[in-house]
């Protein structure tokens, strides 16, 4: 008798052992089984990531060809186009900048390359939630604003979503599927902006200047044999990079400058 009191007494403290491992588990861990479990948790995560993943292939692609995915004027370079940013066709001239406001042109680029694709990401989670049985109630255009911004992209969707079943019911605002996306872009294209001015007024630019006040970022300029200079604007810490041509003050071939 006394062993089997032994026995069902170290059974109870197995099974409170268990018990109390089995709680802890899940305290430490709910959050992470909450965001697959109750779609509310995960929607969020799931606007925000799918607008990322449009926006960054869209936003190397327009970088890479200087501002314009299909350039009307550009140089081709290593089979891509290179938007011209600054450009004029006679020798001795000091260019015309091409895109005075070049941040605002590479937005609507991207913005024109990805706006259907944005849209697809909302109503995709909408989607989801209906199949499970929840009531989504949305208000608002869908169309996700997009700024170029220092060190980040954003993006606002201009939806408003109230999601009900049962007793549940979460509200979501612009402000809260607002996504930030990390990018050194900004500062890219303002040197870019810059280089173009500098170009239209003095039909050069010294490329070192710009490293010297940015060390982060590397400036090449590679000068082609029909006067035009492709320039490579890199990134050194996350990689992006924007390149583009620009055609000034170009002297004919076996010219000599004094």
């Amino acid at each position: 008798m006394r062993n089997l009191k032994n026995k069902r007494a170290q059974l109870t403290i197995f099974v409170i052992l268990a018990i109390a491992i089995v709680a802890i588990l899940i305290i430490i861990f709910y959050p992470q089984i909450s965001k697959y479990t109750n779609p509310l948790i995960q929607l969020d995560v799931d606007v925000k990531s799918c607008l990322e993943k449009n926006i960054r292939s869209s936003l190397n692609d327009t970088l890479l060809h200087g501002g314009a995915i299909k350039p009307q004027l550009y140089f081709n370079y290593n089979n891509i186009s290179l938007n011209y940013l600054c450009y004029t066709g006679e020798w001795y001239k000091n260019c015309v900048m091409q895109s005075p406001l070049l941040k605002q042109e590479i937005e609507t680029q991207i913005n024109s390359q990805t706006q259907n694709k944005l849209v697809a990401c909302i109503n995709e989670v909408e989607n989801k939630l209906k199949s499970r049985g929840y009531n989504v109630k949305m208000t608002g255009t869908r169309k996700v604003g997009i700024e170029i911004q220092p060190s980040k992209i954003l993006l606002i969707p201009d939806v408003q979503m109230i999601v009900e079943k049962g007793d549940t019911k979460q509200e979501y605002s612009s402000n809260s599927l607002k996504t930030e996306i990390n990018s050194q872009a900004y500062d890219l294209i303002m040197i870019a902006s810059s280089i173009q001015n500098f170009e239209a007024r003095y039909g050069d630019t010294i490329v070192e200047t710009y490293m010297a006040y940015y060390p982060d970022i590397k400036v090449e300029k590679k000068k082609q044999s029909d006067g035009t200079k492709v320039y490579i604007i890199t990134h050194r810490n996350t990689g992006e990079k924007l390149q583009f041509a620009i055609r000034s003050l170009s002297w004919p071939p076996g010219y000599a400058i004094q």
